[in-house]
């Protein structure tokens, strides 16, 4: 997977101080990693926007500080965002090592069409959207394709087990979990509960009934 690539430059406006940073049209940020000193960092907002509109946890990028001719390998460990705006105020990169298997989570992306979506008695219900694997930082995908368009029929599953992950990637979510299933619409499991709901009510109401002599009646 080709990282992304951003531009940094190190940063000595810290504290309180960083909102005049903001105001400039910079986000603080640092970088940290095994074996490596951390470094308080910043980056301009609008290519930081640009990043974060395409690259999430499971994507490397390749950050250059102060101009470096060779980038550092690094993943996206945090963003701190604004309430309300969601615009971030700080972010955090980890420096990974291109020879160190590391752990993470890959999202799940779901293409096709499920002809139960146009059913009128069954939906699609997805229960997972990313998996975790461990592998070295060059073979991370940028994330693992399920068509479920091979989901149709009533009770029809996917499990973490049958997903293609790629050669040199380690799964280690539970092969057995239920990634996404056929069941009937949600209207419908709800129709069936009010119905049996109903028919306890009358049996109650029925028995109750049965111990009652005229006068009480």
């Amino acid at each position: 997977m080709k990282p992304f690539e951003l531009q940094a430059t190190t940063r000595e406006i810290f504290g309180k101080k960083v909102k005049s940073l903001r105001r400039a049209g910079m986000i603080p940020a640092d970088v940290y990693g095994k074996g490596i000193e951390s470094m308080a960092l910043q980056v301009e907002a609008s290519a930081l926007d640009k990043l974060l509109s395409q690259a999430d946890t499971a994507h490397l990028v390749s950050l250059r500080v102060n101009g470096e001719k060779r980038g550092r390998d690094v993943m996206i460990k945090e963003v701190q965002r604004k309430g309300g705006t969601g615009k971030p105020l700080h972010l955090s990169f980890y420096q990974v090592r291109a020879k160190e298997k590391m752990k993470i989570d890959v999202p799940i992306g779901f293409v096709g069409e499920s002809s139960a979506t146009k059913a009128r008695d069954r939906d699609l219900l997805i229960i997972l959207r990313t998996v975790e694997v461990e592998c070295l930082p060059g073979n991370i995908p940028s994330g693992i394709v399920l068509d479920i368009s091979r989901l149709s029929n009533m009770d029809d599953a996917v499990y973490v087990k049958d997903l293609e992950i790629g050669k040199d990637i380690t799964l280690l979510t539970d092969p057995e979990q239920m990634v996404a299933k056929i069941e009937p619409i949600r209207a419908e499991v709800e129709e069936i509960v009010k119905k049996a709901e109903a028919k306890i009510t009358e049996a109650a109401e029925g028995k109750e009934g049965e111990g009652l002599t005229k006068e009480d009646k």
